[in-house]
């Protein structure tokens, strides 16, 4: 049988929400699963001008959806370039080769990102973590730190 209430909702102002630097990239953490049992984490990301996301890559286990909020956001994958402007949606299952970027070489973009499960956003706060020590991330370490949340590189197989 479902649980039945009284269950709280909760609300995350953008003041509240826990701000991520990775890079040049800035990201707001509304939501890192702590209060949907691991089910679902929520960010925004901000992409200054011209700034390019991760490299190319795909996840085993998460569904990701972007949601633009302002600007053009291009979505790359091994097929196509698809631009995404404000209101537009893209959806990204497990195995989908993709990346994106800020399609604009003068103005921001924000996208808000949901992950299964939440805590997907601990790869983000090791990122920052490591940005904000100083540390330069080698291709090695940055693909371990992905391989830790099911992500790979397109090279790697998708099936063991």
């Amino acid at each position: 049988m479902p649980v039945r209430g009284p269950v709280p909702v909760n609300l995350t102002t953008r003041q509240a929400a826990e701000v991520l630097k990775v890079g040049p990239m800035t990201i707001r953490v509304y939501e890192d699963g702590s209060r949907t049992g691991d089910r679902i984490s929520a960010i925004l990301l901000e992409l200054p001008a011209g700034v390019s996301g991760p490299p190319m890559h795909w996840h085993r286990f998460h569904d990701e959806l972007f949601f633009v909020v302002k600007g053009t956001c291009r979505f790359v994958t091994p097929d196509a370039e698809v631009d995404a402007t404000a209101g537009d949606l893209m959806t990204v299952p497990p195995g989908a080769i993709h990346t994106f970027k800020n399609a604009s070489k003068t103005e921001a973009c924000e996208v808000y990102m949901t992950a299964t499960p939440g805590h997907y956003v601990d790869y983000f706060r090791m990122l920052s973590k490591a940005g904000t020590e100083g540390k330069m991330l080698s291709k090695e370490e940055i693909e371990h730190l992905m391989a830790l949340f099911g992500t790979f590189p397109p090279d790697i197989e998708s099936e063991p």
